[in-house]
């Protein structure tokens, strides 16, 4: 078990500040030389990690430097929004060197969607064949409600027949890699943590606006999942008891009035339009900005209730950031000016916390990189064990 909680932390820590030496190492996890040592000698004779130069010398033999051999591992990734699902190839230094997006109609059947998507991931396997036998697993993150000790989807609202869906063994008896299933937004804030965050950014919420609100809380530079992987599923909170109907069944959820689905509706009963196209976020925030009166509506009105679930979040878990996340960029936009308004309006200013509200960078193009990410925590199975590297 120790042996495996230091091989865990050092590959953390190479992750996290390669190109780095021998000597960060130590300074950074604690542990002594001969141990770190012998960790990295097993990583190179297994290929995991290369050298990577020299650092420069400040007197006496330069430093060598250690990097992950990118090349050594590859993982895939699924970030299942709905309508739209991101697949992707990442190799061990968390670049996408494969991708694959698909578009569906918003009434497609739960049988064709799962259907779909196993052929597109068919045809990724079947372009990337040379290094089929150096992919390590599945990483899956989806919306909607999810067992995830059992790697099982329970229920998403806005897919016709999707119910108990057993993910992990569809996708491990299909293509005999090991699955890991979590929800969607916890492994956007995932990558998002890995790739755009320092080490001291340990304790943020961050909100994801997509065909649906989710949020994910990181505490101590740890997911808080819940038990079951749920934590976090704002979208279903109720704001108004006798609001507007949500497709989960009840009234005034959050994503009845701010989430896409929502969105497209109220669009519809405004403009009094039987059009059936399916307009995201990105739609709706170019309308607006092209002066599309009904559009800068509701956009206004999702804004403040989003602001309304944020000022509570943050009243019960007293957060130090929010990151706020959308395929569209939203800062200095009106929606951006109402949530953060509403936000500090509902503030309990003897709380007195320094909150920092802050658009989050991860790219729509690299969503799918977050459930690869997850993959490679797993690399070495994550100990048992408190670790933190300093």
């Amino acid at each position: 078990m120790i042996k495996e909680a230091n091989q865990y932390l050092v590959m953390q820590c190479i992750q996290a500040f390669e190109p780095v030496t021998l000597e960060e190492i130590a300074e950074k996890t604690l542990l002594s030389r001969p141990t770190i040592l012998e960790i990295i000698n097993s990583f190179k004779e297994e290929g995991i990690v290369v050298n990577g130069g020299f650092r420069e010398s400040t007197g006496g033999r330069p430093p060598q430097l250690l990097c992950i051999n990118g090349d050594s591992a590859y993982a895939i990734g699924i970030d299942f929004e709905f309508p739209t699902i991101r697949i992707a190839l990442a190799n061990a230094k968390r670049e996408i060197v494969g991708r694959r997006k698909i578009l569906f109609k918003i009434d497609t059947q739960a049988k064709e969607v799962l259907a779909r998507m196993l052929r597109e991931l068919e045809h990724l396997l079947e372009e990337f064949s040379s290094v089929r036998p150096r992919i390590v697993g599945t990483g899956v993150g989806i919306c909607g409600t999810i067992r995830k000790t059992e790697g099982r989807s329970l229920h998403i609202t806005r897919i016709r027949g999707w119910e108990h869906v057993e993910l992990q063994r569809i996708l491990q008896e299909k293509f005999h890699l090991p699955v890991y299933v979590n929800n969607d937004v916890h492994l956007l804030a995932l990558v998002e943590k890995k790739k755009y965050m320092r080490e001291d950014n340990s304790d943020f919420v961050y909100i994801g606006i997509r065909s649906g609100i989710g949020s994910a809380y990181m505490y101590q530079n740890k997911l808080m999942d819940g038990v079951q992987g749920n934590a976090g599923y704002i979208g279903h909170t109720v704001l108004n008891a006798e609001g507007p109907m949500c497709v989960c069944g009840n009234r005034g959820c959050l994503d009845a009035y701010a989430g896409e689905l929502a969105l497209n509706r109220r669009y519809q009963e405004l403009t009094n339009s039987e059009n059936e196209s399916y307009y995201t976020m990105r739609d709706f925030m170019k309308l607006s900005r092209n002066g599309d009166a009904v559009s800068q509506k509701i956009l206004k009105d999702a804004a403040f209730y989003l602001g309304i679930t944020i000022s509570n979040l943050i009243k019960i878990l007293e957060p130090k950031m929010v990151l706020i996340a959308s395929c569209e960029p939203l800062k200095g936009t009106t929606y951006w000016n109402i949530m953060e308004e509403t936000i500090k309006k509902y503030h309990i200013n003897e709380m007195e916390t320094r909150l920092e509200l802050r658009e989050a960078q991860l790219l729509e193009d690299d969503y799918a990189l977050g459930a690869c990410c997850y993959v490679f925590e797993y690399l070495f199975e994550t100990p048992r064990l408190s670790l933190a590297i300093l």
